[in-house]
């Protein structure tokens, strides 16, 4: 790898042990997958906010950042907390939670503790280089926005933040980033995260191009999730929709690999087919952002849940949508609202199995839930769907 005249300082040393530290595992990282260079970022995402006990050097390392006075050099958001830090079993088994925040602090880490850090506060441009991890969030940074990025593991993601740089490859790179296999719809009702999870079962680890359907941004959202929960996808086109796919000329530059057809009978066959087990019901993964929230929220109003249910949202959207009529109307119905990862914090216990989402990211991670559709899950709450 070719580093220029900064980069080379910083490698050996002149920045301090740290930076140096930093730097090198960024550059064999880099040597790893062949990159020339390393690029400057604008910005990033740090997977790595699970206060877990068992990852002592994760710690470690922090610590050295934060002794050492390090500070992320490009706006950098988090994902989310784990759950209720006051719940006995988190106080045990993510011990280091405040020890993260407050180090996150100092590191000028943003605290908007959420996977859908794409909401409102950190928003790259197209074509922008960035480095952010969390599997569902480098789905819309490349798939949405048409940012650059790979999918960057923990301790990536806090090197380039604090060096500002990320090595050049894979999807940092044009040629890397065109369609490989057609996916045609067959589908009568469109459920983006159950389609979502259909493409990355059967494209794996492929560039999937969509033909044009009008997926709303909610919708983009949570087939990507999904797609990079069930297989590794990090990138998608959607034709006509997506910015780097404005046709099937421009994104693919040979014929298609293969051509996927996904049909009504695979997004019906993903759906439990018996709601009467359903114990409890969780909207929200990736997070909710407010548009979701109003959206649901009229399905509650004067209503009053059958079964515990919650929204998970974003920490912002949460505190604003709390403090509305809407939010009021939904609380007032028995739901929950909360701005914790449901994936971490739902542990699922022995008879108590069958908790349903309309997330297929929560539902493959998840073990012992069903998945439902929107109407499914509304109708488990006992509210019109």
């Amino acid at each position: 790898m070719k580093l220029n005249e900064k980069q080379e300082n910083m490698l050996n040393g002149k920045s301090g042990e740290v930076m140096s530290l930093a730097m090198k595992t960024l550059v064999n990282y880099g040597d790893a997958f062949q990159a020339k260079r390393l690029v400057e970022i604008t910005s990033a995402h740090v997977a790595g906010s699970f206060g877990i006990f068992a990852v002592k050097s994760y710690y470690n390392i922090i610590n050295r950042i934060v002794t050492d006075g390090l500070k992320v050099k490009v706006p950098t958001t988090v994902n989310p907390r784990p759950g209720n830090r006051l719940h006995m079993v988190n106080q045990v088994v993510m011990n280091k939670q405040q020890f993260l925040e407050n180090s996150f602090k100092k590191m000028g880490i943003i605290p908007n503790y959420s996977c859908a850090c794409y909401d409102g506060v950190n928003v790259p441009s197209k074509g922008e280089p960035v480095a952010w991890a969390e599997s569902s969030a480098v789905q819309y940074a490349n798939s949405v926005l048409g940012a650059k990025t790979n999918r960057n593991s923990v301790m990536i993601d806090i090197c380039s933040a604090v060096t500002g740089y990320v090595p050049e490859f894979g999807y940092m790179l044009d040629e890397n980033r065109r369609g490989q296999i057609l996916v045609k719809l067959k589908i009568d009702k469109m459920d983006a995260s159950a389609l979502g999870f259909i493409i990355g079962q059967r494209v794996v680890d492929k560039v999937p191009v969509i033909e044009h359907y009008p997926f709303t941004r909610v919708a983009l959202k949570n087939m990507g999730g999904a797609m990079a929960a069930s297989g590794a996808v990090a990138l998608f086109h959607v034709e006509g929709l997506t910015p780097e796919a404005p046709d099937m000329k421009s994104i693919f530059d040979r014929e298609p690999e293969k051509i996927l057809t996904i049909t009504q009978k695979d997004i019906d066959d993903l759906r439990t087919k018996d709601l009467s087990k359903t114990t409890s019901v969780v909207f929200g993964c990736p997070h909710m952002t407010l548009e979701e929230a109003n959206d649901l929220a009229g399905y509650f109003n004067g209503a009053s849940v059958k079964r515990p249910t919650c929204f998970c949202m974003t920490p912002a959207a949460k505190t604003e949508f709390e403090k509305s009529d809407r939010g009021q109307k939904v609380t007032a119905a028995g739901v929950k609202l909360y701005d914790h990862c449901p994936v971490a914090a739902f542990t699922v216990r022995r008879g108590n199995r069958h908790m349903l989402t309309s997330s297929a990211k929560c539902f493959y991670y998840l073990a012992g839930t069903d998945y439902g559709t929107k109407e499914d899950c509304l109708r488990a709450c006992g509210v019109k769907s």
